[in-house]
């Protein structure tokens, strides 16, 4: 949500928002957030934004799974609830990634020739690279993570522990 995916002097903007005025006193900003698909002002903007959001519904939809977990026995975890939230993550994480890799298409369009004078696809021009884009990036890679950390079945580790206690105890 944030408008600082690229900017320049006094405007920035990203996929669902632009403002315009200081950056350095966000108070006196004037921002335009986008309600509907058709405001946003470029097609290559729109196609990163669904596919955005659809990255960030199956990112929830995996954590609401994993969160899960925590209430259901434990033999239901690896058939019924693990496996789906790991695929689940996967496919959230490789759509965001998507989403982020167009995003910049939409540099070349008209829309941003105004606010970055000289820019081309995957090129800024005059605008600098915001640290909404960055921070959308860096949680993006952080969520490659989740997947992997899930193919460790927590169950399982815990009954190794518990074995492990109870051989320490009886010897």
């Amino acid at each position: 949500m944030s408008p600082a995916w690229f900017r320049n002097g006094d405007v920035s903007f990203g996929v669902f928002v632009q403002c315009r005025g200081p950056i350095n006193t966000p108070c006196n900003q004037t921002c335009i957030f986008y309600k509907a698909l058709e405001e946003i002002p470029d097609v290559f903007s729109q196609t990163a934004a669904v596919i955005l959001f659809a990255g960030w519904l199956l990112l929830g939809f995996g954590a609401v799974l994993v969160l899960s977990w925590t209430i259901i026995p434990a033999g239901l975890c690896q058939r019924r609830l693990c496996t789906p939230a790991r695929y689940a993550q996967t496919a959230a994480v490789a759509v965001t990634i998507l989403g982020l890799l167009v995003f910049p298409f939409c540099l070349g369009s008209s829309f941003a020739k105004q606010i970055c004078v000289s820019s081309f696809i995957y090129i800024s021009g005059e605008c600098s690279l915001g640290w909404g884009y960055m921070m959308a990036i860096i949680t993006v890679m952080l969520s490659c993570f989740l997947p992997i950390i899930g193919r460790y079945n927590l169950n399982e580790i815990k009954t190794k522990i518990l074995k492990s206690k109870i051989a320490r105890s009886m010897v």
